[in-house]
């Protein structure tokens, strides 16, 4: 049993200290290629130095995109290293299953899962929008804002011109229905400011009601409650692209739009991206295991590590156009993100089942 747990903790730590590498080599490419690209963006305002300062920002992001080749690429040479030396003819003689040298393996890439948890949710959300924020010359003011926004409550319709994550308003117009739609009132306001949850305060509010008579009747009205759902915060979530949103910000963001009817599927599918990230990396390193154990173990670590980055491309590309299908031809998003991972999966299943 000590023996066992020996070569169990050697197989781990070869397999995410190659991970670790992988990662590491990738995303300092990565950030050099982007900075070269984006050296040919200069302009008045925006020079090398800022163009550094963008990347560098962004870095987390390129970190994150690339974990799950990255777990591909480090499992197979963590375990091309072990087969060079013969270690793992040693150990499937020893009378290790080929699962439990795969468990290990997937044991060690929880590293990289834990990674991507902390980037997703703690990281990727402030980074990206100083990146943005270096990119575009925004201040910290505009930051949060947003301009031309409508929302619904019940059956008042509300378009607010210009909104920050600072509880601010200008130009709100309200209109009001009743259950045929047929506009019964109007409420425009310069400008407004958040109350509490649920509570806005609109300034030398204008509102017009309709009678049943056909006639009108304008009051001017210099604070008027207007009952609204939504809070600064989500003013500043609603400015910012839903990649970059982190899980849990995703959740609060969906949680308030489907009380309206009103999420995007842009959002769902950003939330199940994110999801689907762990189970990405182990579908990989499944399928990373199974060259080295299957019709790859003849072949040579280049030819090997070859494979390896053209299948790691291959499923990132393959998952990024089922994620835009999922927009046209599915009811949720989650089933064209799952698709490609378990497709991944089965395969690297199927080619250790047969080397087994």
């Amino acid at each position: 049993m000590l023996a066992r747990r020996i070569v169990a903790k050697h197989v781990t730590k070869t397999t995410a200290l190659a991970m670790i590498g992988a990662t590491l080599i990738l995303s300092g490419l990565q950030v050099l290629f982007t900075y070269l690209g984006e050296l040919g963006s200069l302009e008045d305002g925006y020079g090398a130095l800022d163009a550094l300062k963008y990347v560098l920002w962004g870095a987390p992001k390129y970190l994150y995109e690339i974990l799950p080749i990255s777990a591909l690429i480090g499992a197979v040479l963590g375990l091309g290293i072990l087969a060079s030396n013969s270690e793992l003819i040693v150990m499937r003689a020893s009378g290790i299953s080929l699962w439990s040298i795969v468990g290990w393996v997937i044991r060690s890439a929880l590293i990289l899962i834990v990674l991507a948890f902390t980037l997703s949710e703690w990281v990727i959300p402030y980074t990206n929008e100083q990146a943005k924020n270096i990119k575009k010359h925004r201040t910290v003011a505009e930051l949060g804002s947003v301009r031309g926004y409508w929302t619904r409550e019940g059956q008042r319709f509300i378009y607010i011109d210009y909104a920050n994550s600072l509880g601010q308003l200008k130009g709100v117009e309200a209109l009001d229905f009743d259950e045929k739609y047929n506009l019964r009132a109007t409420i425009s306001a310069e400008q407004g400011n958040f109350i509490t949850d649920g509570r806005w305060d609109l300034k030398d509010a204008k509102e017009l009601d309709i009678l049943n008579d056909g006639n009108a009747h304008v009051d001017v009205l210099p604070n008027l409650p207007l009952a609204m759902a939504l809070q600064p915060k989500y003013v500043h979530m609603v400015t910012m692209d839903p990649n970059d949103l982190s899980p849990s910000q995703l959740i609060s963001i969906t949680s308030y739009m489907h009380e309206y009817s009103q999420v995007p599927k842009t959002y769902q599918l950003a939330f199940w991206q994110k999801v689907a990230t762990p189970f990405s990396l182990i579908a990989l390193v499944v399928v990373a295991c199974s060259f080295i154990f299957g019709p790859l173990r003849q072949q040579s670590m280049g030819f090997r590590l070859v494979i390896a980055l053209f299948t790691g491309l291959g499923f990132f590309y393959l998952q990024d156009f089922f994620g835009y299908a999922s927009l046209v031809y599915s009811p949720s998003p989650a089933w064209f993100v799952f698709l490609p991972i378990l497709f991944v999966f089965c395969i690297g299943g199927y080619l250790l089942h047969r080397a087994r």
